[in-house]
């Protein structure tokens, strides 16, 4: 009888490995969420007791990473879209870089991707991009607050799923969110066309966070009640 026990809750518990948050999982949104976040895939780059800050993952912008840094020579020729984060600090930089190895100043976040909001790893990408690798500016970010992210996993807002570099930095991304979720939900859903208006005004003024991981750690973009993610 305890072996049978055992064995029950063995497989009760499989199904769970690798999908609590943590830093490099994917959070997939359930058809029920609307909001910025409606048909989102948001890769976490930072996780713990303080919060969670994320990257949406899935949002190409209509602006060219030349745009939105006018003042960086080096930016000069960079036509790849930018990408919109999340709705924190809309006027805030983080990158994600796809690597052997992290660049300084980067932080790693799964397998070949890490994640930097310092503007001297950001000049040194621009003028030499990593070999065989690829860089992805995110205007804004997602974040929660301690306890935020659980109590949303637990209403049934998201699925969370272990986080590759195929999927992050997927050159189909609005196939993206379909693909996984069927994938990981087992049930195919019709994504309607997504509203770019959502993703509207953005802050002119681009700044950078200090050397990772200090824009979920400082005071200043610490995932708090203040600037949080919500998915309703």
């Amino acid at each position: 009888m305890k072996a049978l026990v055992l064995l029950a809750t063995l497989a009760l518990a499989a199904p769970l490995q690798g999908r609590e948050p943590a830093i490099g999982r994917l959070l997939i949104a359930t058809p029920q969420v609307g909001g910025f976040f409606a048909e989102s895939v948001v890769v976490l780059v930072d996780h713990g007791a303080h919060g969670s800050l994320g990257l949406i993952v899935n949002r190409p912008l209509a602006l060219r990473v030349a745009e939105l840094l006018p003042d960086f020579e080096s930016a000069a020729g960079h036509d790849e879209p930018a990408y919109f984060g999340g709705p924190v600090a809309p006027g805030q930089m983080l990158l994600l870089v796809r690597s052997a190895t992290p660049p300084p100043g980067a932080a790693p976040v799964l397998d070949g991707v890490s994640v930097s909001g310092s503007r001297d790893t950001l000049r040194a990408l621009l003028e030499h991009p990593p070999a065989g690798g690829e860089l992805r500016a995110y205007v804004g970010y997602a974040g929660w607050a301690s306890g935020q992210l659980a109590a949303e996993i637990a209403r049934g807002d998201w699925l969370v799923a272990p986080g590759d570099a195929a999927s992050v930095f997927t050159h189909e991304p609005v196939e993206l969110w379909e693909q996984l979720l069927e994938k990981h939900q087992g049930i195919r859903v019709q994504a309607p066309p997504q509203a770019e208006s959502r993703v509207a005004a953005l802050a002119k003024s681009i700044t950078l966070s200090p050397p990772w991981r200090s824009a979920a750690a400082s005071s200043g973009s610490r995932t708090s009640a203040r600037a949080r993610s919500s998915t309703r």
